[in-house]
């Protein structure tokens, strides 16, 4: 006995007969025939009478068509638990985001995401560009929504820029600072220390992230260079030293680094503007969950002044 022949059966009487049922299941008659056949010839017993007008249930038929109903609802009901733990799995979103994105853009995409999907799990994790690319890589996760850069190895992977960010240069906050300074001694930067949030793994040396910037303003390049990992341990550095440092616009109205420090443009823009992209796999088709967050993504960051202002 096999499910299908449960399945075979329950429809030819419920369709009341052989041609109803290959009609509404899309199958041959002959078919349908052999399958009910098959059953009743493994077990010895005669299930339906062939009729002119149809079929008509034997006693053994009769109590057959209880337990196979029975069967293939509970059939059905295991199919939709493992079907639900599937879809569980398959709305379980891994994000990538470096700093711009992961202040504003990725939590407010998840809280959508997540409202839409009642089940869904969004799991965000921070990082710098290149390590957030080798992870997506090893499969770590599902897609990045990080800044681009010259040094970034992108080849092999779906590149879709959604918006720029404005860098501008962070430094301590100190008595009766405006709110934006602009930079009017490209020397003195030179002389002051310099942090580049950067990447732990990346073979950049944290230099490289200044050279095309100071090389733009035809400014010198500073002779202390080092790199952080973490955003709060650079904002305590910058805080309380003489430290500079370039960070997207929005980290300064941020609670977390609001009045300890200053921005500062070059003649009123910002020092640099770098594009913001969605980066997934190219060589795989993303899942129902993961298209979805790509999509939301992509709608609000086209709104994205309006939505964090």
């Amino acid at each position: 006995m096999t499910l299908q022949q449960l399945r075979d059966f329950v429809a030819v009487i419920e369709h009341g007969g052989f041609r109803a049922a290959s009609r509404a299941l899309r199958v041959s008659q002959a078919a349908l025939t052999k399958s009910v056949l098959k059953l009743e010839a493994a077990h010895g017993v005669e299930l339906v009478l062939r009729m002119q007008s149809g079929v008509l249930l034997t006693e053994p038929g009769r109590q057959l068509l209880s337990y196979a109903r029975a069967i293939l609802r509970d059939v059905e009901d295991a199919m939709a638990m493992l079907d639900a733990k599937r879809l569980a799995e398959r709305m379980t979103v891994v994000v990538g985001a470096s700093l711009d994105p992961a202040l504003t853009l990725v939590p407010r995409v998840a809280e959508d995401f997540k409202r839409r999907n009642q089940q869904a799990n969004v799991h965000i994790q921070q990082g710098a560009p290149g390590d957030l690319v080798d992870m997506l890589r090893e499969g770590r996760l599902d897609l990045v929504v990080s800044e681009l850069h010259d040094g970034l190895n992108t080849g092999n992977l779906c590149i879709e820029p959604i918006y720029r960010e404005a860098l501008y240069i962070a430094s301590r906050a100190g008595p009766g600072a405006s709110d934006v300074d602009d930079v009017a001694d490209g020397a003195a930067l030179a002389g002051r220390p310099w942090l580049v949030l950067g990447e732990t793994n990346s073979a950049r040396q944290p230099q490289d992230a200044l050279r095309e910037i100071f090389g733009r303003w035809g400014w010198r390049m500073p002779a202390t260079v080092y790199s952080s990992s973490s955003l709060i341990a650079a904002l305590d550095q910058i805080a309380g030293t003489e430290t500079c440092c370039l960070l997207p616009e929005r980290v300064f109205s941020h609670p977390i680094a609001a009045r300890r420090i200053r921005k500062m443009a070059v003649a009123g823009q910002p020092v640099a503007e770098r594009e913001v992209a969605i980066i997934t796999k190219g060589s795989r088709h993303p899942h129902g969950g993961v298209a979805e967050f790509v999509s939301m993504t992509k709608s609000l960051a086209r709104i994205r002044d309006l939505a964090f202002a």
